[in-house]
């Protein structure tokens, strides 16, 4: 049973918090330009279907959730209704670790863009990260793109756990827990080198670029909630990373519609 059985329907009250709408801030400006018509997404981790609905108001064709977690299913199910009678959404229980196909026919190279918030950092090696790439790359078209959402990306994870003993960064959600290195020895969290590497052993092989977190000036703490110290806090200590990757150097930039 996943973690988040337990959790459900009340993992949606951290989508009201502050931190949530920065994310999906920085989530949108990356993903609105990649986004055209007819695209198919696969939102890998879904969980209840808050960046699954997201999506699909920002433009993709359809959208295809799969998470672990029967009970956070049940949720996206529920609060995607409406898309799900429309034939825009679909749920289904599975393993994003495990390399198959999402596709409605079981095909390979169906989705245009694959989605994966907070997904990635699940992979407690390398390997098990080239199994995730394998399995993103495996759905993808071959001109398809990744965005993933990670924690902030570092190859310093030593200076990142010092840093988040600050009492400062602990005084606010959300906090980051470096208790134990990986038994694998890839460091706290992995790397972003090892994100990297990955990538390019999992299958994709076009364009891969960082995106760092942003929160625009000091007048948008109203937009985000945030209060003033909360903001200046975020902003020398970002919280996640966004990772975009293509499949593939062919068409870079352009999406296949099926």
């Amino acid at each position: 049973m996943s973690q988040y059985d337990s959790i459900g329907a009340s993992y949606n009250v951290l989508e009201q918090l502050a931190y949530r709408a920065v994310e999906k801030y920085n989530v949108y400006t990356t993903i609105k330009p990649l986004l055209r018509p007819g695209v198919h997404v696969l939102d890998l981790a879904c969980g209840t279907g808050f960046y699954s609905s997201h999506l699909l108001a920002w433009g993709a064709e359809d959208v295809l959730g799969v998470d672990i977690s029967s009970a956070m299913l049940e949720s996206a199910v529920s609060r995607l209704s409406s898309e799900i009678s429309a034939g825009k959404a679909q749920f289904v229980l599975g393993d994003g670790v495990i390399p198959q196909s999402f596709a409605p026919d079981n095909s390979r190279g169906f989705f245009g863009m694959v989605f994966g918030a907070w997904f990635l950092n699940y992979a407690s090696s390398k390997d098990q990260l080239v199994a995730m790439f394998t399995n993103i790359s495996l759905n993808l078209t071959v001109d398809g793109v990744f965005v993933g959402v990670v924690p902030y990306p570092t190859n310093d994870i030593q200076e990142r756990a010092k840093n988040s003993e600050q009492i400062s960064l602990r005084q606010y959600f959300p906090r980051n827990e470096y208790v134990e290195e990986l038994s694998s020895g890839d460091g706290w969290s992995l790397r972003k080198s090892v994100y990297e590497e990955a990538a390019r052993l999992g299958g994709l092989r076009g364009k891969l670029e960082w995106r760092d977190e942003t929160l625009g000036t000091e007048n948008s703490e109203q937009q985000f909630g945030l209060t003033a110290d909360e903001w200046s806090i975020r902003v020398q200590n970002p919280h996640l990373g966004i990772l975009v990757a293509w499949k593939s150097w062919f068409n870079t930039g352009k999406r296949t519609n099926r």
